[in-house]
């Protein structure tokens, strides 16, 4: 009902605002709308490992699925357009069996990636004005702290009003207001992780990217809710009360022929009643989370290189983005093992380059992280001192009469320390291969 309040009063201050249209019928507006889809194909694969804590939920799993993705948007009628989607998935068996919980590792399931069910996707109503847009109802939404996740073959949506202000000069403002996170498990979700998120208070946030500057990009969001019950969003549950979190990020291009990016981010999260570790009862660390992050860019012979590192206070853990993605702002992330965590020191190196082969891109990346032993107590011993990781990220996208497919290998190898691991020394090697057809 607040959504509908919000739609309502949204769409008649904004009516004002513009009056040009395609569609001179509402008819021509359902019969010139454009039909586009997706159809994907997700394996994924991990070793079996002592290091639990470290690489759940993808310890020992062998999991394959396939989705189908349909979406509609009427041509533009009086500035509103009116999307849908559906998709669809289908687990395809690979593991032993489903998993009972979350510690099952002898099944060799990874419930994020063998769904089989149905779900509505989309159904927003758009209304256009200037430059601008407002889009309210169910929708997929792409921010750094607020993302739709794309990993697996279902993608999870939001309930919201999405203002897209683009009426300043070089500068994008993007205000949300979200009422349910749908997740995509649906009829298939099992406990509390998998439940779809109803916010009875709200989850509010703004998000800007300016560019007024030469050379300068700065971005940042906000985002806050006091909803009175725990969030489920792993690696990292929110206590009941909610919580405020923030980033700023500055990227600047010197003005010299040599091509130089120098990065730097502060972000960091204040939490009403703590942080979980896991779904369990107990709360970890404090009620302050702190990140700072930096980042050099270069290219050399026409390799793409990236020198990062991430350091996290002590006092907490990080909630990263909120929607299925660990995390979209530490520069240091991993594709196993992530820089959020209270007291980690995080440092990579990234290599990019395409081989002069059109649609080809390759990229290796190595991570080194370390933990103070106040920052493991306080990230509910999620132990990551002398944590390496290597990943190699292969994307090809086809060109002529196979346009529209893309296929993706990423994998990663990482080790743990014998500090993380009581038995000593573990390994864990993990994969994900996508075949995707865009239509």
């Amino acid at each position: 009902m607040k959504l509908a309040k919000l739609s309502m009063v949204a769409i008649a201050v904004l009516g004002l605002g513009g009056h040009a249209y395609a569609a001179d019928t509402l008819e021509e507006a359902f019969k010139n709308g454009k039909v586009t889809g997706d159809l994907r194909f997700v394996y994924t694969a991990g070793s079996q490992t002592g290091a639990t804590v470290q690489t759940a939920p993808t310890n020992n799993v062998n999991v394959g699925s396939v989705a189908a993705e349909l979406r509609y948007v009427t041509d533009s009628f009086n500035n509103f357009k009116l999307g849908l989607g559906f998709q669809s998935a289908h687990d395809l068996d690979f593991q032993k069996r489903d998993a009972l919980n979350a510690n099952d590792y002898t099944s060799e399931d990874d419930a994020r990636n063998s769904v089989s069910t149905t779900l509505l996707s989309e159904a927003y109503l758009q209304y256009n004005f200037l430059k601008s847009n407002i889009a309210v109802g169910r929708q997929k939404i792409k921010t750094p702290l607020i993302m739709t996740s794309s990993v697996f073959a279902l993608e999870d949506s939001f309930d919201a009003a999405v203002l897209n202000f683009n009426e300043i000069p070089d500068t994008m403002v993007k205000l949300m207001y979200i009422q349910d996170w749908k997740m995509r498990y649906s009829s298939e979700a099992v406990g509390a992780t998998q439940q779809d998120e109803h916010f009875s208070d709200g989850m509010y946030s703004v998000f800007f990217i300016n560019k007024t500057i030469s050379g300068l990009t700065l971005d940042g969001q906000y985002l806050t809710t006091n909803e009175n019950k725990r969030l489920y969003d792993a690696p990292v549950f929110i206590g009941a009360g909610g919580y405020d979190e923030y980033y700023l990020q500055a990227e600047y291009k010197l003005p010299i022929s040599y091509p130089l990016s120098l990065a730097v981010t502060y972000a960091g999260a204040n939490y009403e009643t703590g942080n979980y570790a896991n779904p369990g009862p107990n709360t970890v660390g404090g009620d302050h989370a702190q990140l700072l992050g930096f980042k050099v860019a270069t290219e050399v012979t026409g390799i793409k290189l990236n020198l990062a590192y991430t350091t996290m206070d002590d006092e907490a853990n990080f909630p990263g983005t909120f929607g299925h993605v660990p995390d979209a702002v530490a520069y240091t992330d991993m594709l196993t093992n992530n820089a959020i965590f209270a007291g980690v020191d995080a440092y990579s190196i990234e290599a990019i380059y395409d081989f002069g082969i059109p649609g080809f891109s390759s990229a290796l990346k190595y991570g080194y992280f370390t933990q103070s032993a106040q920052g493991i107590i306080n990230s509910g011993n999620m132990n990551m001192d002398g944590t390496k990781e290597i990943t190699i990220d292969l994307k090809y996208a086809f060109s002529g009469v196979l346009k529209g497919f893309h296929t993706r290998l990423w994998a990663g190898y990482s080790t743990y320390d014998a500090l993380a691991m009581p038995s000593g020394n573990d390994d864990f090697l993990y994969g994900r291969f996508y075949i995707n057809y865009k239509f």
